[in-house]
């Protein structure tokens, strides 16, 4: 962009004076930004990503006094419905105003409610007194004549004012109870949201890195191309994009070009990256280089990983569960980061031990310990190493003789031994293992014991084929710990167990749920992004699972719902909302809409069903049935069929009467709501086929 200009610097730029606006330098705008911050005035940042936008609008938030926050409550107009009135409250009172409000609103229909009690009972009582009065003067047949009337026009008089009641209140109510549009109930600091489409470009090297902050030359970018990832150096990465497009415009700093940048072309680089909490590919929006001058900070971790960042570089580090980011200049030792694997690993040794207690992963250390040093000291005696570990001489007795050895040693010499340790993206049986995956986060599963993995389902056949794959994958002599069991309470099913520990704590660490799914959170693995083949197979061994498939209408005019539904406790809200979001994004990739999340509590006390709402149109089922594998379930693909050719044959029918009424082709599908693939669909009448 600096062809197009003739000035150098900014100070070059004349500005004119009928104008509010200025250019000014990042010293100047952190003032503003603290002026305004004071003054809580509006600041309007536009510029280019990696300009530092966000950096200060996130500090004007932070700047912002906290008793000067205020909710913004929208009241309605009398006079306008179209302009509410707006008012502003100290922070945290919006919502206690519109909750006074609300409770204000129903207490205006108190009388109402007791004036429908008194006719209620008037109501009761007149038929009767009719009845006894008139059978007095003109005999029973009198009596009963007008008992009916007397009932029949009480129970009229009633109705028709219980619902002026109700009509009322839902027309007037809703309109006058206030609504918060600013919320700053027990917040801190003001909110702020950053929009910038950068996130998604989020750069990884050996350690998670803050997607504000910048990459050392000498880290490492995983760079993802098909199946396979490849481990390269940062600065090559950029210098060759740099090389490779000299016909981008580059963004300049200053006149030494301490800073420059361009975007890149969609799908040139994608990388792992951090995206929804979860490890995947990304793509790479930009990239920038620049100097720097100053002290550096080299961490290394207990897997002998490094990387090499300034102080205020902020990185990746585990408290209490959570992901969050901290300056490396005030990480301690001990501090857990969150790192990646080497080269195209998956699962490796300690991924399968960290599935065990913490006992265990201590013996397993020691026993490694006892392994180098007996490698490096071949005449040392096992009395010499337990001095040399500080551990009883009886342990290092028993590994000396080779038994005893700590259990997950041996879970990990298995599955060496089935060609699955360590698991690397380019396993040929990655694909079967991504289709057992999806299925225990569906009907099947690990019981909290790990006394098993399991599948249950209505159709035997399905049973057999999960039973079949974990042989495929583990060898035929996994049979000796396997049964398939008959049950069901609502109606019959048959549930599939495999009790061999070492599939078991293999599914664990590829990330299979263990225990209760309605306790736990559900977080789709990050590998099964890697590959279109592996998101296929995962997500249509959990579509096959949970997914209800609709049945024409008795009315023969729409069709029952078509939703997959999940259980969760009330505190899981939150991760049941972003796991039906992963999979609708699933599904869009496959065009397949989804409409709506909805919720409601089971039978079972504090237990929540959340469905996702599919579109019931017929275009998009017909994408569904022709784009979505289902895994595991063979009834469902001929269900959907069936319901989609019945459904296309009234169409069709729907639309020749419309037509013969003089409707026009557009006209009948806008009334018949299909597209002109649907439209075409019916006229041929193609019929789908699983």
């Amino acid at each position: 962009m600096a062809e197009e200009f003739s000035f150098k610097t900014t100070a070059d730029i004349k500005v004119s004076g009928r104008i509010i606006d200025q250019v000014i330098g990042q010293e100047t705008a952190v003032k503003i930004i603290r002026k305004a911050a004071q003054q809580r005035r509006h600041v309007l940042l536009i510029g280019e990503p990696g300009t530092g936008k966000s950096l200060l609008g996130l500090a004007l938030a932070e700047l912002l006094p906290k008793e000067k926050l205020v909710d913004v409550i929208s009241f309605c107009n009398p006079n306008d419905e179209n302009q509410p009135l707006i008012r502003v409250v100290p922070a945290g009172k919006g919502r206690g105003v519109v909750s006074r409000s609300r409770m204000e609103s129903t207490g205006l229909f108190r009388h109402q409610n007791i004036i429908m009690l008194a006719l209620l009972i008037l109501a009761m009582i007149a038929p009767w007194w009719a009845f006894n009065h008139y059978s007095d003067i003109g005999g029973y047949i009198l009596g009963g004549l007008m008992f009916v009337a007397f009932f029949l026009g009480g129970m009229a008089f009633l109705l028709a004012f219980v619902l002026f009641i109700n009509l009322g209140k839902r027309t007037e109510n809703r309109a006058q109870i206030p609504r918060v549009i600013v919320d700053n109930y027990q917040k801190e600091q003001a909110p702020f949201f950053d929009a910038t489409g950068a996130h998604a470009g989020a750069l990884l090297g050996d350690v998670l890195h803050d997607p504000f902050q910048s990459l050392d030359g000498g880290d490492t970018l995983w760079v993802v191309s098909g199946v396979n990832i490849k481990k390269m150096d940062a600065r090559a990465i950029i210098d060759n994009l740099f090389l490779k497009h000299p016909d981008k415009k580059l963004i300049k700093a200053d006149e030494t070009g301490n800073y420059e940048a361009f975007f890149l072309p969609e799908g040139e680089l994608t990388v792992l990256g951090e995206s929804g909490g979860s490890v995947r590919p990304v793509s790479v929006l930009s990239c920038s280089r620049y100097s720097y001058e100053g002290d550096l900070i080299k961490i290394k971790t207990s897997e002998d990983k490094e990387v090499i960042i300034t102080p205020k570089h902020k990185i990746a580090v585990k408290a209490n569960g959570k992901t969050v980011y901290t300056e490396a200049g005030r990480v301690k030792e001990g501090d857990e980061l969150v790192t990646l694997k080497n080269e195209n690993i998956l699962v490796d040794e300690w991924d399968i031990i960290s599935t065990y207690n913490e006992h265990q992963q201590e013996q397993c250390r020691l026993f490694c310990r006892y392994i180098e040093l007996k490698a490096a000291n071949p005449s040392w005696g096992y009395k010499r190493i337990a001095k040399t570990l500080n551990q009883n001489t009886g342990k290092t007795r028993w590994w000396h003789a080779k038994k005893h050895i700590p259990v997950p040693i041996q879970t990990v010499n298995w599955l060496k031994k089935k060609g699955l340790l360590p698991l690397r993206t380019d396993n040929p049986k990655l694909y079967l293992l991504a289709k057992v995956l999806g299925a225990t986060f569906g009907d099947g599963g690990i019981f909290t014991n790990l006394n098993g993995v399991f599948l249950s389902s209505k159709e035997l056949t399905a049973v057999k084929e999960f039973g079949k794959d974990l042989q495929h994958i583990f060898g035929d002599n996994i049979t000796l710990n396997c049964r398939i069991i008959e049950g069901g309470e609502r109606g019959h099913s048959w549930c599939y167990q495999n009790t061999n520990r070492n599939i078991i704590r293999f599914l664990m660490a590829l990330g299979a749920p263990t225990g209760n799914k309605t306790r736990i959170e559900l977080r789709i693995p990050a590998w099964v992004y890697l590959n279109d083949a592996f998101k296929k197979e995962f997500f249509g061994s959990l579509l096959g699972s949970e997914l209800g498939v609709p049945k024409v209408h008795v009315s023969k005019r729409n069709l029952n719902t078509f939703d997959f539904a999940i259980t969760g406790r009330e505190s899981l809200k939150k991760d049941r909302t972003n796991f039906l979001h992963d999979i609708a994004e699933y599904l869009s990739e496959k065009e397949v809409k989804c409409t709506s999340i909805m919720k409601r509590e089971t039978k079972n006390k504090g237990v929540y069903l959340h469905r996702m709402l599919l579109s019931t149109e017929l275009e998009n089922m017909i994408n569904f049935i022709t784009l979505v594998k289902l895994n595991y379930c063979r009834y469902k693909p001929h269900k959907l069929v069936k319901t989609i050719n019945e459904f296309m044959s009234l169409k069709r029918r729907k639309y020749d009467e419309l037509i013969s009424r003089g409707y026009g082709a557009e006209s009948a599908m806008k009334l018949l709501r299909i597209s002109p693939a649907g439209l075409y669909q019916i006229l041929n009448y193609e019929k789908v086929s699983v």
